[in-house]
């Protein structure tokens, strides 16, 4: 059960960089950074098993039968070999790689192409999630989240942290909150509508 969030979380890396750029509306810097780090997602199976491959050259490292033996420490074998066959993590990492840079594209056009008419004067992003700058303990998430669906924020923050402990297996709830974290900008005026109790 372990390996399903784990293939989640590798087939969402991608659209998940695009829906950052989407959501903070980033420069075109900020674009091509991201547009970076997707095409290095989709082809750093293929880096880690040619960097595998020269560590067992290097170490003098025997193939036998889908393993790896190395003379000594014999763990660098166990290490090695998981390098080696970590080429087929791609069957994952490249659709999500190839999602991500498609949205990341879409997002510049859309950028790049905004109607001068359209323009935000106020300075602040548009985005219908804004991440609290008053009542924030990390990164303000929680206290956005009570804020939109008008929930206590003390209930969101107890609910997260067992949701956190809970699934420390697979980091997904860590991942989704780090996500939130680098997805939505933090808003500039004070809330006024937060629920306390």
């Amino acid at each position: 059960m372990i390996y399903l969030p784990f293939i989640l979380i590798l087939l969402f890396v991608g659209p998940a960089l695009s829906s950052i750029a989407i959501r903070r509306s980033v420069s075109i810097r900020w674009h091509l950074v991201l547009f970076g780090i997707c095409i290095l997602y989709g082809i750093s199976p293929f880096l880690l098993a040619w960097g595998g491959m020269g560590l067992a050259k290097r170490f003098g490292c025997q193939s036998e039968a889908m393993r790896f033996q190395c003379p000594n420490p014999s763990w660098h074998g166990e290490m090695i070999t998981g390098m080696v066959f970590a080429h087929w993590l791609a069957i994952l990492t490249i659709p999500s790689a190839v999602f991500g840079a498609i949205g990341l594209l879409i997002s510049l056009r859309i950028k790049v192409k905004k109607s001068p008419t359209k323009i935000n004067i106020s300075g602040k992003p548009n985005a219908a999630f804004y991440r609290s700058r008053r009542h924030k303990v990390i990164a303000g998430v929680c206290a956005a989240i009570s804020r939109r669906w008008r929930l206590p924020i003390q209930g969101v923050r107890i609910v997260t942290v067992i949701l956190a402990v809970v699934g420390s297996g697979s980091g997904f709830v860590l991942l989704l909150y780090l996500w939130f974290w680098l997805a939505f900008p933090l808003d500039a005026q004070i809330e006024s509508n937060l629920v306390a109790h």
